[in-house]
């Protein structure tokens, strides 16, 4: 039985072998491939390219993925026109045995990869997922460099090109904290109950409106949330423009700054906004002398 099989498989390479010469076989495949290997990437490519990036100008993303894509594509048609052209698709079809076993193969591995690529034309095609998107996800984020057909590429906070599996990224809740025009900055300090409450509400409202890097519309607030054990909890409100990672972080960092000095210059104490509770107890035992 085991040989019968391998006959069904070698009879069409044989009959192919002695019916037509190899040589003349390789010459027709490899100049099928390069003749459709050259037209698509030197006329198809550009042209498709060219159009797709004169309506995408700002969408990086669109353009990179039909450059990909376009060159898998012409590369499997080549490859589809040279087995025609040396005539050696009908070893896939005579075979039934060689179709079983690529289909066995395919089926195994499809699901995976299948969900790979689908998942990798869901992130190209999402208007909202781009390059250069900074997007967070689990407790991971960072800037989006390429789109793949398997993988994304971003770059962390810690400049690593980490890559991340599409599935991943259309299977899990992905966050652009700095996706839109304005971004809000929401910060807590406490004010403890011997220092002046109102002023320094006063000083946190006037160092935020008085910031050019902070926007007046819609005004900073700043409100007093709750009672501490030691302090009284204030909320800071205040919006940016433009946001990205490192404008939001400097904006903080230089507001923190300027109600720092004048909270020191007013002898004001700014305290922490959670409180810290500790308990125990203490046993005394008296030796006996």
């Amino acid at each position: 039985m085991g040989d019968l099989a391998a006959l069904q498989v070698a009879a069409p390479f044989v009959e192919l072998l002695v019916g037509d010469g190899l040589f003349a076989r390789a010459v027709k495949l490899v100049a099928a491939f390069v003749l459709v290997y050259g037209a698509g990437r030197g006329v198809v490519e550009p042209l498709v390219v060219r159009a797709v990036r004169a309506r995408n100008e700002n969408n990086p993303t669109v353009v990179g993925a039909v450059e990909l894509y376009l060159r898998v594509g012409v590369v499997a048609v080549a490859f589809g026109a040279a087995l025609a052209a040396a005539g050696y698709t009908r070893v896939l079809t005579r075979s039934t045995i060689a179709v079983a076993i690529v289909s066995l193969t395919v089926g195994v591995a499809g699901r995976e990869v299948l969900g790979t690529l689908v998942g990798g034309l869901f992130l190209v095609t999402d208007p909202n997922f781009n390059v250069g998107d900074y997007v967070a996800w689990g407790d991971t984020e960072g800037i989006v460099e390429s789109i793949g057909f398997r993988v994304t590429r971003v770059r962390t906070v810690d400049n690593e090109i980490i890559s991340v599996p599409n599935t991943e990224l259309t299977t899990n809740v992905i966050t652009k904290p700095y996706g839109q025009n304005q971004f809000r900055i929401n910060e807590e300090v406490g004010v403890y109950y011997e220092e002046g409450l109102e002023e320094a509400i006063e000083i946190l409202r006037d160092e935020a409106v008085t910031d050019p890097a902070i926007l007046n519309d819609p005004q900073p607030k700043i409100r007093v949330r709750s009672f501490e054990g030691d302090h009284i909890r204030v909320q800071v409100l205040f919006w940016v423009s433009e946001p990205t990672r490192r404008t939001v972080l400097d904006t903080f960092s230089d507001y923190a700054r300027r109600v720092q000095v004048r909270c020191e210059a007013t002898d004001i104490t700014l305290g922490a906004t959670s409180a810290v509770d500790m308990g125990g107890g203490l046993a005394v035992e008296r030796a006996d002398e």
